[in-house]
């Protein structure tokens, strides 16, 4: 046999029982709450059409939310490791919708910042606790999957979203943000009434029929902490200074920064070029409708490529969306282009959430996953002065042709790093 390098190694085809039951429930949570989820794409809409506020005031306050957003993934982690899954994720979503109320309410641009500033502070600590769980409940083969099964599914929802913000934007855009709030709370009911304590990780791992190369015999808690986790300090110290979590978060850097672009910017590319903001939600919705398909065409992809080929043909697919996007001048262009996008990122960030999962150890995988979203909260920091200066020096395309040239950028080296080889026995 010939000796191939670790790196371009196939995973054979699990076999695979269902998703763990537990998993499916963390998942309904998460629709639910993201049914009214397209609320912050419209804020910086809300201050400019509804406030008068100007392109700096604009930036400012998006910034604010983002730079906000970094503790709170940290705190999220801190707290899904050392207190529990459950009551952290209730935790963020009660005072998500706090914060929604206040923007949904404030008749001033000062007070839409305070809103946005508490927003960021609680918007991240539900992420690392979801994503935590579902590596506790499914086993490492299969957690790519599992991942893409969690955005398939909140792409199901968003679809809905799409049409709740058609909907709702026509009675005034604040009614959105009130719409967000209702949906956080039922979220966090259902967490607290439906994921409950207990065992799961040895549980999933017997169902689907694997036997790990290092058994834990020990099995991993889902509403609560690991007893003998070791300390906070302890655990971010081991993931910062994880050399293999390194590049996982540089490249997860460029992805998060690239999609808070897209989220950020498409409504404002609508307002610009002269649309109603309902055209936005249909044009949201048709996005996330192609996620669904495309999650199971990221599991055939799996199936036969490893994970750099994976990584290649999803950011050669979504910057071929960003550069549709950037010279659209019509919504069904805007439309393919974030079809496009939406399907190349739902491979790129499930990938790369499944890689970090697995390298981190069961006690900390909440902290793990926690330093990886900090990527999101320097993204959504960065893309509003992304946005805001491309887009004022070059037009209101500008931002989404840099950011395809960026991700084709990647793509290259990635290319270059090593071809992505077939499975033979999938050909």
């Amino acid at each position: 046999m010939s000796a191939t390098p670790r790196a371009l190694r196939i995973r054979r085809p699990s076999r695979r029982s269902s998703l763990p039951s537990r998993l499916w429930v963390l998942i309904a949570a998460r629709c639910v709450n993201r049914l009214g989820g397209f609320s912050m794409a419209f804020l910086g809409v809300l201050l400019v059409r509804e406030l008068g506020a100007g392109p700096g005031e604009t930036a400012l306050a998006l910034t604010c939310f983002g730079v906000a957003t970094i503790p709170s993934r940290i705190l999220g982690g801190h707290l899904a490791d050392g207190w529990g899954h459950r009551s952290t994720m209730v935790l963020g979503l009660v005072g998500c919708a706090v914060a929604q109320l206040v923007v949904a309410a404030a008749p001033t641009v000062t007070w839409v910042l305070v809103g946005a500033i508490l927003l960021g502070l609680a918007y991240e600590i539900v992420e690392p606790p979801t994503q935590a769980l579902v590596s506790n409940l499914v086993p490492a083969p299969d957690r790519a999957f599992a991942y893409s099964a969690l955005n398939a599914s909140l792409a199901v929802a968003g679809v809905l979203a799409g049409l709740v913000a058609a909907a709702v934007s026509g009675f005034g855009l604040r009614w959105l943000f009130v719409v967000d709030a209702v949906t956080c709370l039922a979220a966090a009911l259902l967490v607290a009434t439906r994921i409950p304590a207990g065992t799961a990780g040895a549980d999933a791992t017997r169902r689907a029929g694997h036997s790990p190369a290092h058994p834990d015999p020990s099995p991993r808690l889902v509403g609560n902490p690991p007893a003998a986790a070791g300390s906070s300090r302890a655990r971010w110290v081991g993931a910062l200074t994880d050399p293999r979590l390194r590049p996982v978060v540089a490249f997860g850097t460029v992805v998060a920064t690239v999609t808070m672009l897209v989220v950020l910017g498409v409504p404002l590319l609508v307002e610009q070029r002269g649309l109603a903001p309902a055209t936005t939600g249909w044009i949201l919705a048709a996005g996330a409708a192609a996620s669904v398909p495309g999650a199971w065409v990221a599991a055939a992809l799996r199936r036969r490529v490893d994970e750099r080929g994976v990584l290649l043909v999803g950011e050669v697919t979504a910057a071929a969306g960003l550069g549709t996007i950037a010279l659209a001048p019509h919504p069904v262009g805007l439309t393919a282009g974030l079809v496009a996008f939406d399907i190349g990122s739902l491979l790129v960030i499930a990938t790369t959430m499944a890689r970090a999962g697995t390298l981190a150890p069961d006690h900390a995988r909440g902290t793990y996953l926690a330093v990886l979203g900090l990527t999101w909260g320097l993204a959504t920091s960065v893309a509003p002065v992304v946005l805001t200066t491309l887009g004022t020096a070059y037009g209101p395309g500008a931002p989404f042709g840099a950011a395809a040239l960026v991700l084709l950028a990647s793509a290259v080296l990635r290319a270059r790093h090593g071809r992505p080889r077939l499975d033979p026995t999938l050909t």
